[in-house]
C-alpha cells in the first residue's frame, strides 16, 4: 500500500475503499465481458439460424444425395455442440457475476460497518476530549482555589 498525501499509512477504510474501487472495475470488465458473450452469442445465434435456412434447402434440393445429407447433419451437429459450450460458458460468467455481486456486497457491508464506528469513535473523541478538558479545568480550579484565588503557587 501506498502512503496518503499526509504522509500516513493508509487507513483501514482507505484500504476498504481502493479493494472496493478494485472489485468495481473488475466488476464492471465482468459486465463488459458478458455484453460482449452476448453480442457473439446473438451471431452465433443469427450463424445457427441462417445455417438451419441452408440446412433445410439442402434437404429439399438434394433429397437424393446421402453424402451431403450427411455432412449437413454433422455440420449441426457440431453448431449444436458450440452452442453448447457457448450457452455453459454464459451460464459459468452468470455464477462469477453473482459471486462478485455478493462479494461486492459484502464489502459495502464492511464499509459501512467501518463508516459507522468511525461516526461513533469520532463522537468518542469528542466525548473523551470534553472530559478531559473538564478535568483538567477542575483541577486547575482546585489549584488555582487552594494557592488562594493565585494561578501559580506561592
Amino acid at each position: 500500500m501506498t502512503e496518503t498525501p499526509s504522509g500516513q499509512p493508509p487507513s483501514g477504510l482507505d484500504r476498504i475503499e481502493a479493494i472496493l474501487f478494485t472489485m468495481a472495475t473488475n466488476l464492471s470488465q465482468v459486465a463488459t465481458n458478458q455484453l460482449e458473450t452476448d453480442f457473439r452469442l446473438n451471431q452465433v445465434s443469427d450463424k445457427l439460424d441462417r445455417t438451419a435456412d441452408q440446412f433445410r434447402e439442402l434437404v429439399i434440393q438434394q433429397v437424393a444425395t446421402d453424402a451431403r445429407l450427411d455432412r449437413v447433419i454433422a455440420q449441426q451437429e457440431a453448431t449444436d455442440a458450440r452452442l453448447d459450450r457457448l450457452t455453459t460458458a454464459i451460464s459459468d460468467l452468470t455464477v462469477e457475476t453473482d459471486s462478485l455481486r455478493d462479494i461486492v456486497m459484502h464489502f459495502v457491508q464492511l464499509s459501512e460497518r467501518d463508516r459507522e464506528q468511525a461516526a461513533a469513535d469520532r463522537q468518542q473523541a469528542v466525548q473523551d476530549r470534553q472530559a478531559w478538558q473538564a478535568e483538567t479545568r477542575r483541577i486547575w480550579e482546585y489549584l488555582r482555589d487552594r494557592n488562594g484565588g493565585s494561578s501559580t503557587p506561592n
